[in-house]
Formats: C-alpha cells, structure tokens, sequence
C-alpha cells in the first residue's frame, strides 16, 4: 500500500466513526399548501397542489381548473434547477415524472419515441439490448427528458453536446390545452423557444430524439498543464475523428489548485468484435458509502481535498492506462456518479455554477476563478471542463461561440451570510465570464442581476415578450421568471 495513503488512513478513519449525519426535509402539506423545495433547498416554495402529471387529460384538466379558478401552473421533474424554474408560490404544480413511458424504438433509423417524465436511465435501459446509446445527455442519466430540454442541457460528446441537436420533434400543451406538433419545420419559432425556455411556453408530453450506435469506446487519461488544455482539445480532442467522450477535471487540491488537470478520454476503439458480450451488460453505481465518505471530507477539510485529488491521480483515474468500455456505460455509473453527490443537511448545500468561456479566454478565466474563489473562500468541491459549439436552434442560446462549459461545485452554508457569500461569488464569477467574452448557465441560482442577464442574453427582452405571444395570461409561471420579468414591469 502507498506510503501516503497508509498515513491518512487512520485519520479518515476516526473521522467514519464519528460520522457525518444528513438530514432529509421530505414534501409536507401545511395550512399555507404543500412546501416544495428543489435538490439545492434553497428555494422553499408554498404550492398550492401537486398533481402527477401521468395523462395528458389530467394535464388538459389541471389547465382548465388553473384557467377557471385563476391560478398558475409550474412544472417539475426531477428537481435538479436551481434557480427556481420548477416552482411558484401557490401555482398547481405539475410532477411531470408521471408521464414515464417509451412509447417506441425506431432501430433502422435510430430514433426512439418516450414521453417526456422518461428519465435517461430509462432510455438507456430500453436501447441497450438493441446496441443503440444516447447521443447527448447531462453527466449523469437522472435526469427526465423533458427537464433536459427545458434547459437545454449538453454532455460530454464534443461532437454531439446539445440536446437541441438530437431533437426531432415533440408534442407541446399550450396555455389553452390545445396540443400541437413541434419541430424545425412545423411551429419553428416554439421549437427554439421551448427547448431552453424553462417550461414557460407549454408542457412537453412525448418527443423522438436521435441515438447513434452503442460502441466499444477506448478511454485513457492523461494529466496535463491547464495552460496546455486549449491546444491539447483542439488538436487530441475536437481535432481526433475517434473522440466520442471527454471530460476534463482540474484539481481542487491546495498544492497545485486549478493548475494540474485530469483530461479522460474515450475514443471509439479499433477494434468493436472481439469483446465478450458482459461488456455490454450495463453498469450501476458501485461503493457509494466509499466515495460518498472521501467527497464529504472535502466538503469539511482541505486535507480531505487533497486526498481526494491524490486518489484521483493515483488510484481512480490510472493516469496513463487505459481500458475498455461502451458507450452506454460511459455515460452511466461509475463514470457519472450520482449517488455519492447526495447531500442534504440543515445547515449547508452543494451548489453548481456554469460558465461558458471562449477557448481562446481559457487560461484568463481559470486565473481570474483561481483568484476570486480564493480571495473568497469558497468551499470549491469539484470543477469540470466539457465543450459546447456554436449554436443557434434555440432563441435563448448559450452557444452563442464555441466555448468550454466550466463548471464550479461548491458547497455554501445556508445561513443568511452564507446566502449572501454565495451571491457574491455568483456575481463575481458572472462579472469574470463576461470580461472574457464568456456568458453563464440560466438553471442555476438566481443570485445574478438583471444588468448582467441582459449582458450575457440581450435577446432576453425578446424572449420575455414572445412568452407573452404565446401565453398572454402568463399560465406557465415560476420563480426565474417572476423575478427576472414580471417584477421588472413599471
């Protein structure tokens, strides 16, 4: 066993025994409605009713009672937004998880047909068996598919980031309960405004999205200078034909802190015949108390930090081998954890803020971001580094250039100084992108203003009133919007 780690190890151990206890604020009805809250409960909201949203006559019927008894609707699935998308105060809030179903698989064209509460999970279940996989998802498969389209999600295939681009159609409840088809020729201003629109247009009941076929994928990691990353992606990564998948993750660790960087890599292999049919047997998350214990050491210690950066290096990311995998479970468990991430407690929260920053503006935001999260103290848990194309399908874009997605995970107290922490870093970190020519994720908190929404979106004005256009009586309501448009009227 290593030196190192045979000295940390009775250390973490005291530490397992003493424990880490979590709490867990369950949904409870009170005088005032149901008390809802989404994954950063940061966002309590008081809803009048939670209807399971699992036909589409119990949605016409939730719009006809909202219509008569005039009320709002939101609408939810998995809860992972953060910045109030999926809530409002004493709205009929529609759990959007009931409509779970695939509806069919289209093999020869690869095109599968599911419902929008189907979660990725689902999806790669069902297409696994007939050697088909995603093309673009979030980092993890939790998530639904309707939820992923309202924010416009993008993974980890430089080749295929977005969602938007995998999108063929989709059916859309307007504010009036009428149902119409939605795509790039039929409905084409709803096409671009709802993928990315934040459920304020209508509710996607069922949508076909393109796969592509589940290949034996080759992965290997390499540990490289962050100033190298830009030429290191152009020319190993968007200039490599073989490179399906790539993450990238720089250290967290004191001694060398947004410096060393862990770039994995999965390329199609060579060779796609020769492997044993349990390769292709798909993979769950596997020592979750295990790592669960290591990421909440970071969250209470540097020492934990630079453990887990050791680890990474040393034992979990072997840097320098590589292995085989398919891509199906590249894009699962125990490449995407999830599980080990859980964190609910009173009295803090794991939180994510997106930054999306011209290639060429790299090296100055990781300086600028090194700078402000020390000067800070932000409790930094994790920072990764994906890529994203220039891309203009959606109204409300963030693919306004290429760029790479950074991603910060922190964890912040919930108290009322660590809220106001947390929004400082928030504007600082939007101020920083914006000098570099960069601009922000929408799904996260709503900690930034409304001057520097309009500097990374100036199209937002426009956005505001097509929602208008086409829900006049502002029946699909939450909280991003209530803040950032309707309290902005004279």
């Amino acid at each position: 066993m290593n030196k190192k780690l045979t000295i940390f190890l009775p250390f973490f151990t005291l530490l397992l025994i003493v424990g880490i206890v979590s709490f867990y604020l369950p949904q409870r009805n009170t005088s005032q409605g149901v008390l809802v809250n989404d994954i950063s409960r940061m966002n309590p909201t008081y809803v009048k009713e939670i209807i399971l949203a699992d036909s589409i006559e119990k949605i016409q019927n939730a719009i006809k009672k909202a219509n008569k008894e005039n009320l709002k609707i939101s609408m939810s699935g998995t809860k992972h937004s953060q910045g109030g998308h999926a809530f409002f105060d004493g709205a009929l809030l529609l759990d959007m998880t009931g409509l779970n179903k695939i509806l069919s698989l289209d093999t020869a064209n690869q095109i599968i047909h599911v419902q929008s509460g189907v979660t990725w999970e689902q999806i790669q279940e069902f297409i696994n068996p007939h050697n088909l996989a995603v093309r673009a998802m979030q980092s993890s498969n939790i998530f639904t598919v309707g939820g992923s389209m309202s924010s416009n999600v993008h993974g980890r295939d430089p080749k295929n980031s977005l969602i938007v681009e995998t999108i063929e159609d989709f059916r859309l409840i307007l504010s009036t309960g009428e149902i119409i088809n939605v795509s790039r020729d039929e409905n084409q201003e709803l096409f671009s405004l709802v993928i990315g629109g934040y459920g304020l247009f209508g509710i996607i009941t069922d949508v076909r999205i393109r796969l592509q076929k589940n290949n034996i994928l080759e992965k290997e990691a390499l540990l490289i200078d962050y100033k190298d990353f830009p030429e290191f992606f152009r020319k190993n990564i968007i200039g490599d034909p073989k490179v399906e998948l790539f993450i990238a993750r720089p250290s967290i660790s004191s001694g060398s802190f947004l410096r060393e960087t862990i770039v994995n890599l999965w390329k199609t292999a060579d060779v796609q015949t020769k492997f044993d049919d349990e390769i292709y047997d798909l993979l769950g998350e596997e020592n979750v108390f295990r790592d669960k214990f290591f990421f909440s050491l970071s969250r209470n210690y540097d020492l934990g930090k630079d453990l887990r950066w050791y680890l990474q290096k040393n034992l979990v990311a072997e840097v320098d081998k590589k292995y085989f995998i398919t891509r199906n479970n590249s894009m699962r468990p125990p490449t995407a954890p999830l599980k080990f991430l859980d964190h609910i407690s009173p009295y803090n929260s794991d939180i994510i803020q997106e930054y999306f920053i011209p290639i060429d503006n790299f090296v100055s935001f990781i300086d600028g971001l090194r700078l402000i999260l020390k000067k800070q103290k932000v409790n930094v848990l994790g920072i990764t580094v994906r890529y994203v194309p220039k891309n203009n399908d959606t109204f409300l874009t963030y693919g306004k250039k290429e760029a790479f997605s950074i991603v910060v995970y922190s964890n912040q107290n919930l108290s009322s100084a660590g809220m106001e922490k947390a929004e400082k870093m928030t504007k600082s970190l939007v101020d920083l992108a914006l000098y570099n020519n960069g601009i922000y994720y929408l799904t996260y908190q709503k900690f930034y203003t409304k001057k520097q929404m309009k500097s990374a979106y100036p199209e937002i004005d426009e956005f505001f009133a097509k929602k208008l256009k086409y829900d006049p009586k502002e029946l699909f309501i939450n909280k991003f919007y209530n803040y950032y448009a309707i309290r902005e009227r004279p």
